[in-house]
Order: structure tokens, then sequence, then C-alpha cells
């Protein structure tokens, strides 16, 4: 059986099986999958408070000599907190991003990203920090289910570490992060991404460019 075959056989009785209620599922036992050999990224302390599929894009600029440069990303997240025990659990982002690269749209996903339902649970941007200076990433909780009006339901990160994709080099970089402000996590990591990276050069003065990617996001020590 192909691979494409098997994660398709996979999804279809998840379905049958799984149920998509977002924070009714136990993750305090999911393990943050790292490379073992690396020591870029440390290993999370505690156990995670939410498991995320992150959908999107990632923006860049060109520089003045004609290469690019990160202008941070758009992306929704969803809840796959119920299927860290699953079969699916770690081929899900390759499920998305198949679905997503089959899409015209670069900004935008729905529920079904994955060919059933999941909860949506927020947004991933960018914005100044505090310092005025730079852009900082955010993940953003307050529009959706039941956090939705929570103003702590956010976090602020800056990023702690980095460690290229393992899987590829077409794929953005796995990242740690801490938080900076707000109440939705103290750690958070970016692993598993698909997809992201820019063209090797560009030409000066050229427009912003959107790269599609997704990624799973760990989220850890939240009190909302």
């Amino acid at each position: 059986m192909s691979s494409s075959l098997f994660i398709t056989a996979v999804l279809a009785v998840a379905a049958l099986a799984a149920p998509f209620s977002s924070g009714n599922c136990d993750i305090q036992h999911a393990q943050l999958g790292l490379p073992a050999n690396q020591t870029a990224l440390a290993q999370p302390s505690g156990a995670p408070s939410f498991v995320l599929l992150g959908v999107g894009v990632q923006n860049y600029t060109c520089s003045t000599n004609g290469t690019y440069l990160s202008a941070g990303a758009v992306a929704q997240l969803f809840d796959i907190s119920c299927h860290v025990k699953s079969p699916m659990f770690d081929n899900i982002q390759d499920v998305a991003f198949a679905r997503l690269q089959a899409t015209s749209r670069k900004d935008d996903c729905d529920g079904d990203i994955i060919g059933m339902p999941l909860p949506r649970m927020g947004d991933h941007y960018f914005v100044t920090p505090p310092s005025g200076t730079g852009i900082s990433p955010v993940w953003d909780f307050r529009a959706f289910g039941r956090f939705k009006g929570n103003s702590a339901a956010t976090v602020l990160a800056a990023k702690v570490a980095n460690l290229p994709a393992p899987d590829g080099a077409e794929n953005v970089d796995w990242l740690q992060l801490k938080s900076i402000s707000g109440d939705l996590a103290t750690q958070i990591y970016r692993t598993d991404t698909r997809g992201g990276q820019p063209p090797a050069s560009c030409t000066p003065g050229s427009a912003l460019v959107s790269i599609k990617y997704t990624s799973k996001y760990w989220l850890f020590g939240s009190t909302v």
C-alpha cells in the first residue's frame, strides 16, 4: 500500500472512531518528539496544555541584497489534542499540507483541512512587541470556542532556539519559544513543519511573498 493510500485509510478509520470535541481529551502523557541527537531545543517542562495544527503562510520581503527576510506568519490553529494517541497523529501535518497545496487561496482554510472536522482554536500572527522593535509571534484563542472573550487566552512569545527541519530543507525550522506576555502558555514549540521556505533569491523591490506551510504547535504552562 502506498503512503498516501495508508494515510487515507487511517483517516477514514479515525473519522469513525475519534470524537472531535475541543478540550475533552487527555494529553497529560503526550510526548513532544524531538530528534534524538539534537541539542538545540531543550525538552519542555511538564505536560502540554494544548496540541495544535497550524495551517497558513510564512511571509517574506525581499532585502536589498536579493535574499528573502521573514515578515512573520499568519495561520489558523486547530485542536488536535484528541489525536495524540491515534495512528494519524504522526502524519496529520502531511495530510493538511497536501490539502492546503491543492487550494487556490494562501490565507485561509476550513475546519476539514485533514478531510474531517477539527475544532478551530484560534489564530497565529505577528505584532510589534512592547520594545517597539521588530515583530513577535502571537497565539490567540480569544475569538473561538470556550475561550471566546477571555482576554487572558493569548500569548506573545520570543524565540529561544531553532533547529533546521530534520525532514528537509524545504520546511521551516523547528522552534522553541518562551512567553513574553499572556497566560495561554509559558513555552511554545513548533515541530513537524511542512513547507514555508522562500525561494533562494529575489529581485530587490519585489512584492512580499506568502509561502504555504503547516506545523504542529505544542503549548505548555497555560493558566487559562
